[in-house]
C-alpha cells in the first residue's frame, strides 16, 4: 500500500501548496506520470535557485565597486532580497526530497536517468570550466588587479558568481525548447 500523498510510480510526497509550486513552475495538480519527471522538476527548481544566487552575487560585486550612498543602500537591499529568494526557491524545489528524508520514507533509492539529469551534470561541468578559465584570466592579470586594490573577498565573490551563473545558464541553455523535435519527424 502506498502512503497518502505519494505518487504511485515515483513515490514522492506532494504536500506543497499550489501557489508556492507556481513559483518554480510546477503544476497545481502534481500528477506526475513518473519519477524522472519529478526529479527533472526538482533539478530545474534548483537551477532557478542557482540563477537567483548568481545574480545576487553580481549585485554584491556591484555594491563593492560603488561608493557609499543611496545606490549602495539600494544594492544592499537588493542583495538581501536576492539571498532570501535564493533560499526560498531552492528550499521549495527540494521540499519533496527533504520531506522524504525527514519522514524516513526514502522509497526511491537512486535518481532515475533523464535528459534533465544529464543536462544538470553537464552544466556543473560547464560551470567548472568557466571557473577554471576565470582563474586563469585572473592569474594572468595579477599585476593589473593588484593596482586596483580590491579586497580579496571581491575575487572570491566573483569566482562564486561565475561558477553558479555559468552552471545555471548552461543548464537552461541545454534544456531549452528549440523546436528541434519537429524537425525529426
Amino acid at each position: 500500500m502506498i502512503p497518502k500523498g505519494f505518487n504511485e510510480r515515483c513515490l514522492f510526497p506532494f504536500v506543497i501548496p499550489a501557489d508556492i509550486l507556481g513559483l518554480i513552475g510546477w503544476s497545481a495538480a502534481m500528477s506526475q506520470k513518473n519519477c524522472a519527471e519529478t526529479v527533472d522538476r526538482v533539478q530545474t527548481g534548483v537551477a532557478r535557485g542557482m540563477l537567483v544566487c548568481g545574480v545576487t552575487y553580481l549585485i554584491l560585486l556591484w555594491e563593492a565597486l560603488t561608493e557609499k550612498g543611496r545606490l549602495n543602500e539600494i544594492l544592499d537591499f537588493a542583495a538581501i532580497i536576492g539571498s532570501a529568494l535564493t533560499v526560498i526557491v531552492t528550499f521549495v524545489s527540494l521540499w519533496p526530497v527533504i520531506k522524504q528524508k525527514l519522514t524516513g520514507k526514502v522509497l526511491v533509492q537512486n535518481e532515475p536517468e533523464s535528459f534533465v539529469s544529464g543536462a544538470m551534470l553537464a552544466s556543473f561541468k560547464n560551470g567548472w570550466i568557466a571557473l577554471t578559465l576565470t582563474l586563469v584570466v585572473l592569474l594572468g592579470t595579477t599585476k593589473f588587479l593588484d593596482s586596483l586594490a580590491l579586497p580579496l573577498k571581491f575575487y572570491f565573490v566573483l569566482l562564486f558568481a561565475v561558477a553558479v551563473l555559468s552552471a545555471s545558464i548552461s543548464f537552461f541553455w541545454l534544456t531549452r525548447d528549440d523546436d528541434l523535435e519537429g524537425l525529426e519527424e
